[in-house]
């Protein structure tokens, strides 16, 4: 039988729909009497990301993400990508990231294995859930869980970094690389370029040149950036030629015709 466990007290972090919740805790007594266990979970398995309440896995709207479940000694976390290319998955995404402290998730679960046993000095009843298949989690209204860690939601903001701290850019670009948009990517290259040229400019104003190894890395830099030109430049210039060449086919094929019929 389906069921669903609830915690409260959860958020998430995310770049451009990057999402990282806690959905369970270990060795903890939640509301329904249950003590999940470390090795509940399968690591690394995948997960659906279901719009608010559930509403997904009732088959009532379509899913707004995907993700895997990650482990550690005391909990368990869901790791994934809102759909951003859809309404529901922006929508949802937009909305654990505002709600912040109030967010909530829940997710829903077949029982593989469990045992029933008596928990901590007071010698509790409880169920001890041992193995579990997650088949989906879905942010909540209300929650109803135990000791759940509180993390952050965040989309990518270029405004917030410190551009003099290359530590700080470095973090940023690791963190985003593989879950912000393209766009922001070109976004964040070009805000670091102005902060190179920047550092140039002020060390020729000190009377320092640039070093022929700093010459040899904006070669490789250029390089790199005519490959990229022309990537989302050039095609479209080949395009309106081709297009021009075949209006011209089309012309002379016309003319010939003509001239054909007035010999005739």
């Amino acid at each position: 039988m389906r069921q669903f466990k609830t915690l409260s007290d959860v958020k998430a972090e995310g770049d451009e729909g990057y999402v990282k919740a806690v959905f369970s805790t270990f060795n903890v007594i939640d509301h329904d009497k249950d003590v999940t266990l470390p090795g509940a979970f399968e690591e690394g398995a995948p997960v659906r990301i279901s719009a608010f309440n559930h509403s997904s896995n009732r088959g009532q709207v379509l899913p707004v993400g995907k993700g895997v479940i990650e482990t550690d000694a005391t909990k368990a976390m869901l790791v994934g990508q809102f759909f951003m290319n859809t309404t529901g998955g922006r929508d949802t995404f937009e909305t654990v990231k505002q709600l912040g402290p109030l967010g909530e998730w829940s997710y829903g679960y077949d029982v593989l294995e469990e045992e029933k046993g008596e928990f901590g000095e007071e010698k509790a009843s409880v169920n001890f859930l041992k193995s579990l298949k997650v088949h989906e989690a879905s942010p909540v209204l209300l929650g109803a869980g135990i000791g759940t860690q509180t993390l952050v939601a965040k989309g990518l903001d270029l405004e917030t970094l410190d551009w003099e701290n290359p530590e700080d850019i470095v973090k940023a670009i690791n963190e985003t690389i593989t879950t912000c948009t393209f766009e922001d990517q070109l976004k964040l290259m070009s805000a670091w370029l102005q902060v190179v040229n920047k550092r140039d400019a002020d060390a020729r104003r000190t009377g320092k040149d640039a070093s022929e190894a700093d010459r040899d890395a904006v070669d490789t830099l250029e390089s790199e950036f005519v490959r990229l030109r022309d990537r989302f430049v050039q095609p479209s210039v080949r395009t309106e030629i081709r297009k021009a060449q075949r209006t011209l086919a089309r012309a002379s094929m016309m003319l010939s015709s003509a001239h054909q019929e007035e010999e005739e």
